[in-house]
C-alpha cells in the first residue's frame, strides 16, 4: 500500500528559500515536509552573500550557521565602475559580507530544519500533483517507493526548475557568464569588480583557496568566438584582473543568466518561491537574501491563511511583495548600469541602463501590475537639510492642513506574524503607501481634533500618546514630504 502522509505545508527544493521557509513555519506551529531530490551537499555556485543575510539568519535563530564553517568574512572591494579610476571599498563600508561553501551552508539549513521537526524526503523525487478539495495531493518517489503527501499548501523552491520558459518574463536583456577559478595566491584577498566596454567581471577568493572570476558579456559575443576567446577579450585591457589575463584557465564553464519573474507565481495556494518566482540580475550578489527575505514574507501569507483563512489578503501581500522586490531590483539596477564608464555608445550597457520587461506569451493579470511597476520613476529632489530646532521655533505657531493629494487606504499589516487591514496613507511625495512610522499607526495621528489648528497644536496633541521627541521627528517628516502642509491653500 502506498504510504501517505498529511502536513499543513508540503515544500519542494532544500536551498535558502524553501529551508528558510520551512524554519519559520516550523516555528509558527506549523507541520512541514519538504522534498529535495539531490543529496547533499551538493555542488552550487552562488557563494556571494549580502551583509543583509546575517539580519535574515538571526531572525531564524542560526546564525551560528555563518561562523562553522571555514567561510570568508570581511572582505575588502576594489572597484572599477563609474570612472576608470580604482575605488577601494573597504569591509566596513561595505557590511559584513561573506563568501561561503553554498553547498555545506545549504546541508546545514537543512539538518537545523529537520532538527526543528522537519519532515525530510531526500533524495526524492516530486513527480505530480493534484488539487483537491483541502487542498493538494502529491506524488513523490523515492527510488522505487511512491509516497503520497497530503497538504494544504504547496510551497515550489525548485529554483530555476520550478518554472517553464513560457511561464517567466524577462525582466533584463540575456547575458552570459563565463567563469573559471586560478590559485588564490596570485590574487588580492579581496573582492574585484570592474566595467569593461564588453561587459563586466567579478572575482572573490573563495573558500577553498582558489580565486573566482566570472565574466558577464552579450550573448552576441560568443557568435563566431571560442568561450576562452570570448573571455579574454572581456578581460583584454583590464586593471583588477591582469593576473588572470596572463594565467591560462582551463575549466572555464558558462552558462546563459535570465532574470526573470513567473507570470502566475500564485495558484490556488500553490506558491513559488526563489529563483522559481524570480530571479535578480547578479550585479548586486543579493539573490540569496532576496530569496530568503521573499520566503519570510510568503510565510506570512501562508500562516494568515492557516489561522484565519483570509485568502485574498495573503494572495494581495503575497504578490504586493514580489512585484516591489522585481521593480525596485529593476530600477536600481538600470540606474547602476547606467552610471558605468563605457556609457551609451555600447550596446550592453546601452540595453541594461533602462528599466526591462518583456512580454510572455500570455499575459496575465499578475504580469499586468507587474509592468505597470516599470515605468521610469520620478526623479527626487535632494534631501532638505532641516535645521530642527530653528525651523520647530519658526513653524509652532503656523496654521496647519493636510495635503489635498493624501489618500486613505486599506492595506494588509503585519502584526503578530498574521496579516490584518490597517488604514496606510498614500501622497506622491512617497515612495509607497505606509500605515506606520516609527511602529506608531500613522492614520490615527492624522485624524485631527477640530481645535487643532497649528503645527505646534499637533505636537502638542501627538504628545499625548508619543513621547514628545517622536511626536517632533513624525511631524517634520510629514512636513518635509508636504503631507502636514503649513503654506496657504
Amino acid at each position: 500500500m502506498t504510504p501517505q502522509q498529511t502536513t499543513d505545508v508540503l515544500i519542494i527544493g532544500a536551498g535558502p528559500a524553501g529551508t528558510c521557509a520551512a524554519l519559520r513555519l516550523l516555528a509558527l506551529g506549523h507541520k512541514v515536509a519538504l522534498a529535495e531530490s539531490a543529496a547533499f551537499p551538493r555542488p552550487q555556485i552562488g557563494e556571494s552573500l549580502s551583509p543583509g543575510i546575517r539580519n535574515i539568519f538571526d531572525y531564524l535563530e542560526a546564525s551560528h550557521l555563518l561562523s562553522q564553517r571555514n567561510y570568508l568574512h570581511q572582505l575588502n572591494a576594489h572597484v572599477i565602475w563609474d570612472t576608470t579610476a580604482v575605488q577601494t571599498v573597504s569591509a566596513a563600508q561595505r557590511g559584513p559580507g561573506i563568501m561561503v561553501d553554498r553547498g555545506l551552508l545549504d546541508q546545514d539549513l537543512l539538518a537545523l530544519a529537520v532538527e526543528r521537526g522537519l519532515q525530510l524526503y531526500q533524495p526524492a523525487r516530486f513527480e505530480s500533483c493534484l488539487q483537491t478539495d483541502t487542498g493538494w495531493q502529491s506524488q513523490l518517489r523515492q527510488e522505487t517507493r511512491l509516497i503520497i503527501i497530503n497538504s494544504r499548501f504547496i510551497l515550489d523552491a525548485r529554483g530555476r526548475r520550478g518554472n517553464n520558459m513560457q511561464d517567466r518574463v524577462l525582466t533584463a536583456p540575456p547575458a552570459v557568464a563565463i567563469w573559471g577559478h586560478l590559485p588564490a595566491h596570485l590574487m588580492p584577498g579581496d573582492t574585484h569588480i570592474e566595467a569593461t566596454e564588453k561587459g563586466w567581471i567579478w572575482g572573490s577568493p573563495t573558500f577553498d583557496g582558489q580565486f573566482r572570476t566570472i565574466t558577464f558579456l552579450d550573448p552576441k559575443e560568443l557568435k563566431g568566438n571560442t568561450v576562452p576567446v570570448a573571455f579574454n577579450n572581456v578581460l583584454s585591457n583590464t586593471r583588477l584582473f591582469e593576473a588572470v589575463r596572463n594565467h591560462e584557465i582551463n575549466d572555464l564553464q558558462t552558462c546563459t543568466v535570465f532574470t526573470y519573474a513567473h507570470t502566475s507565481p500564485w495558484q490556488d495556494n500553490y506558491l513559488r518561491l526563489g529563483e522559481a518566482a524570480f530571479s535578480l540580475d547578479p550585479l548586486s550578489s543579493t539573490g540569496v537574501e532576496k530569496a530568503m527575505r521573499f520566503s519570510l514574507q510568503a510565510v506570512i501569507a501562508v500562516n494568515t491563511i492557516l489561522k484565519t483563512g483570509q485568502t485574498g489578503l495573503a494572495q494581495s501581500f503575497y504578490e504586493d511583495n514580489m512585484i516591489a522586490s522585481v521593480s525596485s531590483h529593476t530600477h536600481w539596477t538600470s540606474n547602476y548600469y547606467a552610471q558605468a564608464w563605457p556609457g551609451q555608445e555600447h550596446a550592453f550597457w546601452r540595453d541594461r541602463s533602462v528599466p526591462y520587461i518583456g512580454q510572455p506569451d500570455t499575459s496575465t493579470t499578475f504580469y499586468n501590475r507587474l509592468k505597470g511597476k516599470f515605468a521610469a520613476p520620478k526623479e527626487k529632489g535632494p534631501d532638505r537639510q532641516i535645521n530642527v530646532q530653528q525651523e520647530l521655533q519658526r513653524l509652532w505657531h503656523e496654521q496647519v492642513r493636510l495635503s489635498p493629494a493624501l489618500i486613505f487606504r486599506e492595506t494588509p499589516c503585519v502584526v503578530d506574524d498574521i496579516l490584518q487591514l490597517r488604514t496606510a496613507i498614500q501622497h506622491p511625495n512617497l515612495e509607497r503607501e505606509i500605515a506606520y512610522l516609527e511602529a506608531v499607526e500613522i492614520s490615527p495621528l492624522l485624524s485631527l481634533p477640530g481645535n487643532v489648528t497649528t503645527f505646534g497644536d499637533v505636537i502638542q496633541e501627538w504628545s499625548r500618546l508619543l513621547p514628545f521627541e517622536q511626536a517632533v521627528r513624525i511631524a517634520f517628516f510629514l512636513w518635509d514630504k508636504d503631507i502636514l502642509c503649513t503654506e496657504a491653500p
